[in-house]
């Protein structure tokens, strides 16, 4: 874009100051090189969206309803261009994990995001361990993407993009994270159904615990109960009767004698 032509745009938003003027051309140029992806922006809408970052990155005032107006472009789409180029120029500030996870409604994957660049982390040679940065927009997006699909979340599509890497780059990072989400829920499955099995066996012990003791009796029923009782009286009449019989062979004898 011609260099007067971009110095009215700013004019007419409010920006006046050379040193936001410079930092605004300064991202138009690496605009070329590096938003070439970006859909329904001219040339017009790109320098209002440089002039906005570089007055936003320096703190200064800048009439946003007339710039979004001026680029031709709807605030909604406006807006995502504005996110996009943003990531795309490096200017985004990083966010944690789980900044990020609340930005896109998935916090449940926050510790399996955690657990995969520590994973990624010691997969490493020791040498590219010092000079990795995990904190970087592209290994937490990655991190976190790839949690929510071991564990079959369903996200928000523009947490894919808001890593502001190209999409070979973050694509083939998902896939390696992919695997070690992987082992960790499969790891994670394991150590429960242990837990669940503990928690059965102690349940059937309990059970048992609180079944009254019959030492080993098994339980007679009333009808059963009165048999029972006959014999035993049949037997105590029997053994009655048997004394009776000897006492008196006894006094026969003792006549006779």
């Amino acid at each position: 874009m011609d260099k007067e032509l971009f110095s009215k745009l700013a004019s007419k938003i409010g920006i006046t100051a050379v040193k936001v003027l410079s930092q605004a051309e300064e991202y138009m140029r690496l605009s070329q090189v590096k938003c070439v992806g970006l859909g329904s922006v001219t040339a017009t809408s790109k320098a209002l969206i440089c002039l906005d970052l570089a007055a936003t990155s320096m703190k200064f005032p800048v009439d946003k309803e007339y710039a979004i107006k001026l680029s031709g472009l709807s605030p909604k789409v406006y807006s995502s261009n504005l996110k996009s180029m943003e990531c795309m120029l490096g200017l985004q500030s990083s966010l944690g994990l789980r900044d990020l996870a609340v930005q896109y409604g998935c916090l449940e994957a926050v510790k399996v995001a955690s657990q995969i660049l520590e994973r990624y982390e010691t997969s490493l040679p020791a040498a590219q361990q010092q000079d990795l940065d995990l904190s970087k927009s592209l290994f937490t997006t990655a991190a976190l993407y790839a949690a929510c699909k071991c564990m079959k979340i369903k996200t928000d599509r523009k947490l894919a993009s808001s890593s502001g890497a190209k999409k070979g780059i973050f694509d083939r990072l998902c896939t390696q994270f992919q695997k070690f989400g992987q082992e960790i829920c499969k790891e994670a499955s394991s150590v429960k159904k242990p837990i669940k099995m503990a928690q059965k066996r102690q349940k059937s012990l309990t059970e048992m615990l609180e079944t009254p003791e019959d030492d080993g009796n098994i339980a007679t029923s009333p009808k059963q109960e009165r048999v029972e009782k006959t014999e035993e009286e049949e037997t105590q009449m029997y053994e009655e009767w048997k004394r009776k019989i000897l006492e008196n062979a006894l006094k026969a004898k003792a006549v006779d004698s």
